[in-house]
């Protein structure tokens, strides 16, 4: 049986990971608006680069460790959980709509990180000539969306809603409470990761295995939490700023940083299931952002059931092939 130490490790984790989401995300809106930028821009890059750290510093440690298929399998499992859990937890609880002001700028660049990503590794290994390329991308992305976020606020073009003053807290609070909440949902991170990687590895599962489920739902938490303080605050647009900026920082960001640690070779399990799953749950997202879908609680289960689905045929070694000759016959 496993160390009972790992399980108070996971359950006082998600304790600490419900207390640090909210303290990020209130700092996150109250900083918005000193910005002079809308929820959304500040759920993208202050809540989504915040939730994303532990992924980076996962992902990293797991490179320099020599355990590239624990860095991979974590930045691409996290992207999958992230769509498939974090915008359908929030549903259950209340109603948000997608498509906002600012959304399609941010869902432009998810779709090219990911295609990106998808297509390079397809071909050629994680080098650091790639790494400094993701890199780059990332810091013009995001000093421009900035720039155009702040343009359209002047503009009137903004996502501000009547009510932040009043719901967000003062400045000087908000400057505390951001660095604090991404410290908090880091370490509580590394108590329920240590927790289910300590099970996980008690059961010998394969190091890509644990990078796609264990340390990617690990480092979803983040993302979790910050969505559910948002959802009770009702703020949907930092729940979907929350996953945009999540997964351009976990591919353009973590996966960075563990390509000028490689060369690594990308383990072909990735290519014959895991990146057409994360392919496929970024389109599902672009769908329910562009036609301005109502996120409910039976979107909620479905995406939640699609999940389920996904870790289903990981565990049974489902692969595209095998379904292209399940539907054949």
């Amino acid at each position: 049986m496993p160390d009972p130490i790992l399980l108070i490790s996971l359950f006082g984790g998600l304790l600490l990971m419900a207390l640090a989401g909210d303290l990020l995300v209130r700092g996150a809106l109250g900083l918005g608006r000193a910005m002079g930028v809308s929820p959304l821009v500040a759920g993208v890059f202050i809540v989504g680069f915040g939730t994303s750290a532990p992924e980076m510093f996962i992902s990293a440690n797991a490179a320099l460790n020599g355990n590239p298929g624990l860095a991979i399998g974590n930045i691409v499992g996290s992207n999958i959980a992230n769509i498939l859990m974090v915008a359908a937890i929030p549903a259950l609880i209340f109603t948000y709509r997608t498509g906002g002001a600012g959304q399609g700028r941010a869902l432009g660049m998810l779709l090219l990180a990911t295609g990106i990503w998808i297509g390079m590794t397809a071909i050629l290994p994680l080098e650091p000539l790639m790494g400094l390329c993701f890199l780059l991308v990332l810091i013009g992305y995001t000093g421009f969306s900035i720039f155009a976020a702040r343009h359209d606020e002047i503009a009137g073009r903004g996502s501000h809603h009547a009510d932040a003053v009043t719901l967000n807290p003062p400045v000087w609070r908000a400057i505390f409470y951001v660095p604090l909440g991404i410290a908090g949902l880091v370490y509580a991170s590394g108590m329920i990761i240590t927790g289910g990687e300590g099970v996980a590895r008690h059961f010998r599962v394969p190091e890509e295995w644990i990078g796609l489920t264990i340390l990617a739902l690990g480092t979803s938490l983040p993302e979790i939490g910050a969505g559910l303080a948002a959802a009770f605050r009702r703020r949907g647009d930092v729940v979907i700023g929350n996953i945009l900026g999540s997964n351009v920082f976990n591919l353009l960001g973590a996966g960075g940083i563990v390509a000028l640690l490689g060369p690594f070779e990308v383990a072909p399990m990735f290519q014959r299931y895991d990146h057409w799953v994360m392919g496929a749950a970024a389109l599902v997202f672009a769908a329910l952002i562009l036609l301005r879908v109502k996120m409910g609680r039976l979107l909620g289960l479905a995406l939640l059931l699609v999940y389920a689905a996904y870790i289903y045929g990981l565990v049974t070694g489902t692969n595209i092939m095998a379904l292209v000759q399940m539907v054949r016959g």
